[in-house]
């Protein structure tokens, strides 16, 4: 054994001391032969009595030793230990399984000569220790547990009873999304990185330990309140700098802390940091609450009071309903949101997050709700010139998200008042459509099928946006306030790019895209540039009753002038007043295909591959235009943002001027064009080839069918008779369209 790094019969010798099973395998050309075997382990794997200078392959059928031999290859090949179990070989009525550890045993040329195999069937002895030792103990982080960490400090406290202790109670925020993402192991990885990061910044002396999945749980001893929240506050800033991708884009990983420091009994004393942690919760991602002690008595009092005085309110009409506008930044137009507002003589002003949590707890949420579509209704009747054609957004709970009681609190009510679903807007959140996903999409095709819009709110705040997005067929979205917060906050790319990212995958799924908490002027430029369908926040307006919205909504269309330029203002008003017959004409022929902001049809898809490959061009789209923008019914080979929303503003492209002119536009090289704004648009894009040709309806130009090169070339005539052919297959198929839609 000269030879060998390590004896590897001393080792066999040493742990058949500690292990009743254990076998020594010598490594050669053949595979892995026994050489030596303690007794119990010749008895349990049901070795004959020759099982020496033996291999594995001798022993067993092929479908017992060629899973063991991988195990043994793969400690070969990687050099390290190998952690495994199986089922073990022998008589037994119901199958028994061991776990087993493969120790690589190395010669001097690091080369694999000996494997020695330990399985878990110990001593009892040395069980009895080993289990002692370590049944307090997380496996994943090698932390203590939670009991280890109270006889911990119970017998620190018996040695010193003055001594003071501040307990952390950290829970990781969207646990369950992150190991859905990333798979038990990956996420066990990174809990196991976090845990050894967070232990190496926290104070001498401190105490940490895994009480479950995604808690933990920090002792700080004879550390102030102070000190406690400062730590506190650390502990959140190391856990952030570990993050996870989310389709390619890297997340910040968060958590939640609950704090406490007053408490004679150490079993009061972590309950209340618990308790403070469901309250850094509720308070949103990355929050810390410190336990007061009076503090949860004094809630459940105050909660009495206020269902009391809630349930007087509904009976004597108490309460009020608020409207904030929602703003489409490129047509002017206004939605609202209906929201719900309190005034109590004995309470004051009651927060609605307060209120409307406690009815939900009650069965006061269905009339709270149908107090709000009441009022809704009778602003509706006072104020028609306001909230004609607009659409207004209720926000739905989850506990009378289902069929019944919404025909309770929302229809019955709309019925009555003989106003139409459609000029409803229902808002839900996330966390109702995943308790119950299926129960979800019947609930939300319920409500489209009686007309009403859905959207959700709040998106992004819960645990899989993403996951969830694409199972409902949901009308729109409304992105969360903490990502609009963030994209100026933080200046950063990354907050921008996932802004983007929703913004483009809810356009994909033909989704609406509200932002809402828009607070700042360069939050309004930054999400209208992203592409943003409506904007929701105090930038534009507070809240308002129905009776202060025609002032609001004055101001409201003031500020818009001022957030455009000179010529965008001009353009806007020469698109809403003075618009010309023939543009009416035009558009009216557009509007009366149906055909904006449809899916995609393999109809129109076919043409543009076809034309595409006869013309061997990288860019061809089917397109029409309105009066404020291009929409693309097919296209190939455009910038992926276009692709994604399917739209560019009119003024930003040279097809505007195949529509105003109603002839074909045929340019070879536009970086030669005489017109300077085709110039300019060249560059932009870095196209040198366009040739639009017009696609009519009822003798109106209504959109244009495209190829384009990023080098110039020139169309025979032929060619160009060929587009013109192609373009007339467009027009037969907008023509039985209309017949469709006629039928």
């Amino acid at each position: 054994m000269h030879n060998m790094k390590s004896d590897p019969y001393y080792l066999f010798h040493f742990f058949s001391k500690l292990y009743k099973m254990v076998f020594l395998m010598e490594v050669d050309e053949l595979g892995y032969r026994y050489v030596e075997v303690t007794e119990e382990a010749k008895t349990l794997s049901s070795l004959p009595d020759d099982w020496k200078n033996k291999y594995i392959q001798d022993m067993y059928e092929p479908w017992i030793a060629n899973p063991l031999i991988g195990q043994y290859d793969f400690a070969v090949s990687t050099k390290e230990p190998v952690f495994f179990s199986d089922k073990m070989n022998k008589p037994s009525n119901v199958s028994e399984f061991a776990a087993s550890v493969l120790l690589p045993i190395e010669d001097l040329q690091e080369q694999v000569r000996y494997i020695l195999c330990l399985t878990n069937d110990l001593t009892d002895d040395t069980a009895s220790k080993l289990l002692s030792a370590i049944e307090n103990i997380d496996s994943l982080t090698g932390l203590p547990n939670l009991i280890k960490v109270k006889s911990t400090l119970t017998e620190m406290q018996e040695r010193d009873p003055a001594l003071q202790v501040a307990i952390l109670y950290l829970n990781i925020d969207r646990f369950k999304f992150i190991n859905e993402l990333l798979g038990i192991e990956e996420t066990n990885m990174l809990f196991k990185k976090l845990a050894r990061a967070v232990s190496s910044i926290l104070p001498m002396g401190s105490i940490m330990g895994r009480i479950d999945g995604d808690e933990f749980i920090i002792t700080l001893v004879g550390e102030s309140a102070n000190k406690a929240m400062e730590v506190a506050t650390g502990v959140l800033d190391e856990i952030s700098t570990f993050s996870y991708l989310v389709n390619g884009i890297p997340i910040s990983v968060t958590g939640c802390i609950g704090i406490s420091h007053h408490a004679d009994e150490l079993h009061a004393l972590i309950a209340s940091a618990c308790t403070a942690m469901v309250d850094a919760k509720r308070k949103g991602r990355n929050n810390i609450s410190v336990y007061t002690p009076n503090g949860q008595l004094q809630n459940h009092v105050d909660e009495v009071m206020i269902e009391t005085e809630l349930a007087r309110a509904l009976q004597n009409n108490e309460l009020n309903v608020f409207y904030q506008p929602k703003l489409n930044p490129v047509s002017g137009k206004i939605n609202f949101e209906a929201l719900v507002r309190w005034y109590n003589p004995k309470l004051g002003v009651v927060p609605p997050l307060k209120f409307v949590q406690l009815a939900e707890k009650s069965s006061l949420i269905l009339e709270l709700t149908k107090a709000v579509t009441k009022k809704v209704c009778q602003d509706f009747e006072m104020y028609p010139e306001i909230f004609s054609n607009t659409r207004t957004a209720i926000n739905l709970s989850a506990v009378i998200f289902e069929p019944e009681m919404i025909d309770e609190a929302v229809l019955d009510i709309l019925k009555q008042y003989s106003i139409s679903p459609e000029a409803i807007e229902i808002e839900i959140t996330e966390s109702m459509l995943m308790t119950d996903p299926a129960g979800g999409m019947e609930t939300i095709h319920y409500l489209q099928e009686s007309g009403f819009t859905v959207v959700i709110d709040d998106f992004g705040v819960s645990y899989s946006s993403l996951n969830y997005l694409k199972m409902f067929a949901l009308d729109g979205i409304k992105i969360d306030r903490s990502f609009i917060k963030q994209i100026t906050e933080t200046e950063g790319k990354k907050d921008i790019d996932i802004v983007h990212f929703i913004i483009q995958l809810a356009k994909k799924l033909n989704m609406k895209v509200t932002a809402e908490g828009v607070e700042t002027k360069q939050q309004f430029d930054l999400l209208t540039g992203l592409g943003c369908n409506e904007i929701q926040g105090y930038f534009l307006s507070k809240p308002v009753p129905a009776e202060q919205l025609e002032d609001m909504l004055n101001t409201v269309h003031k500020s818009i002038s001022l957030k455009r330029t000179p010529d965008e203002w001009v353009a806007s008003l020469q698109a809403a007043v003075t618009i010309d017959t023939a543009e009416k004409e035009r558009l009216h022929a557009l509007y009366d295909l149906n055909i904006l902001d449809t899916p995609s049809e393999e109809t129109f898809e076919r043409i543009t591959r076809t034309v595409r490959d006869a013309f061997h061009v990288p860019i061809t789209f089917i397109s029409f235009i309105d009066d404020e923008r291009q929409w693309f019914k097919s296209c190939i080979g455009l910038p992926e943002p276009v692709m994604a929303a399917r739209e560019v503003p009119r003024d930003q492209t040279i097809c505007d001027k195949v529509i105003r002119s109603g002839e074909p536009l045929i340019i070879d090289d536009m970086f030669y064009s005489e017109d300077p704004s085709i110039q300019i648009l060249a560059k932009e894009a870095g196209l040198h080839f366009y040739a639009g040709i017009p696609i009519k309806q009822d003798g109106q130009v209504i959109g244009t069918f495209c190829i384009a090169d990023f080098h110039p070339r020139r169309l025979s005539d032929e060619q160009i008779a060929r587009l013109h052919d192609y373009t007339a297959w467009i027009d037969t198929e907008l023509k039985l369209r209309i017949k469709t839609v006629a039928n």
